[in-house]
This record gives structure tokens, C-alpha cells and sequence, in this order.
């Protein structure tokens, strides 16, 4: 997953296309250590909009994202 403009990111699918799409107020993000968290710890954490942005710009991040209409609903790390 990588950023591309404030709310709006993609995520490469397994068949190696990209697939781009916005967040949501409502979208629950989760971090177990990429986007936000800590690596060592077992439990998921909710992360700011701001922390996902910090952590995909770059080289991105590996997350799960399900995406309802163009808006991720749900964006969890997968560490």
C-alpha cells in the first residue's frame, strides 16, 4: 500500500494490479507495527490518518485493505 495525495492511496492486488482508492472519517485503521504500534507487541492498535500517511509514503506498507465502493472501510497492517 502507498500514498499518493492526502486521503487517497493504492494497494497492488495479487494478480500485480493496482487498485486506487480514498479513506473515510469512519475508516478503521489498524497498525501492528508498520503503520502505527509497536512490532513486538501481539495486539492490534487503531492509528490516526496521519500515522497511515507517514507510514506509505516511501516504500509503503503491506496491509489488508477492503474497499466498499472506491473507500477503504477497513486498512490493517499485516505484519
Amino acid at each position: 500500500m502507498t500514498y499518493l495525495a492526502p486521503g487517497k492511496y493504492t494497494v497492488s492486488g495479487g494478480d500485480g494490479t493496482d487498485q486506487q482508492f480514498f479513506t473515510a472519517e469512519d475508516t478503521k485503521i489498524v497498525g501492528t507495527g508498520d503503520i502505527c504500534g509497536v512490532e513486538e507487541g501481539q495486539a492490534t492498535i487503531r492509528c490516526t490518518e496521519e500515522q497511515l500517511e507517514a507510514a506509505t509514503k516511501g516504500d509503503g506498507v503491506s496491509a489488508e485493505v477492503v474497499v466498499v465502493n472506491g473507500i477503504a472501510t477497513t486498512i490493517t497492517d499485516d505484519r
